[in-house]
């Protein structure tokens, strides 16, 4: 039978096309105009800037209507938990909090997950697709010292495009490597909460 992975990590990759990538960039660009950006106090201070007060009762995606944004998370969601499951997954989700961030030459976001979300995810506005890849922490790193382990890479870089969406599990530790160029990356992250069919979810 030879080498097998059990337990493989499900990320989830889509990329927003045609009409509906115009209409998503066009409504968030928009958004983007009426927000204000800082960096976090107690970051260091060449990490990246976020749409300020991003995680006290502000959802970029809601409070400045991104309507065509919010549909791609959605069915992507619904492809994403229907594809781990091997099924039409009956779930109501619905994204709890959302965010913007900006990412200068020079700039980074540290190593860090989501723990509290059951899916978190990032949809790209403006990347040139050098200026600081997404990059996964490998969940097997705790099993320090381990050959086979060691063996593995220690993480993996994503790539970076225009409309692209990512999810994955809240729970992986993720960062992104330095923007070493003059664009001005632009993105958008968000944690969503799952629950079964018939569960109230007070989303506000």
């Amino acid at each position: 039978m030879g080498v097998i992975s059990i337990f493989p990590l499900p990320v989830f990759m889509k990329k927003a096309e045609d009409d509906q990538f115009d209409n998503i960039q066009e409504e968030v660009i928009s958004g983007c105009s009426n927000i204000e950006f800082e960096q976090r106090p107690n970051w260091n201070k060449d990490t990246h800037m976020l749409s300020k007060n991003p995680f006290n009762d502000t959802n970029f995606i809601t409070d400045q209507k991104c309507n065509h944004l919010l549909e791609f998370i959605y069915d992507s969601v619904f492809e994403y938990i229907s594809t781990i499951m091997g099924k039409d997954a009956h779930f109501q989700y619905y994204v709890m909090e959302s965010w913007v961030t900006k990412t200068l030459k020079g700039q980074y976001a540290q190593e860090h997950h989501h723990g509290a979300a059951d899916i978190s995810g990032v949809y790209y506005v403006n990347t040139n697709g050098e200026d600081g890849n997404l990059v996964y922490d490998n969940v097997h790193n705790g099993m320090c010292g381990n050959f086979v382990v060691g063996c593995l890479p220690p993480k993996q870089p994503m790539p970076l495009e225009n409309g692209l969406l990512l999810l994955w599990p809240g729970t992986l530790k993720h960062g992104t490597l330095t923007n070493s160029t003059d664009n001005e990356r632009m993105s958008v992250s968000f944690n969503v909460f799952v629950g079964r069919k018939g569960f109230v979810l007070d989303n506000g």
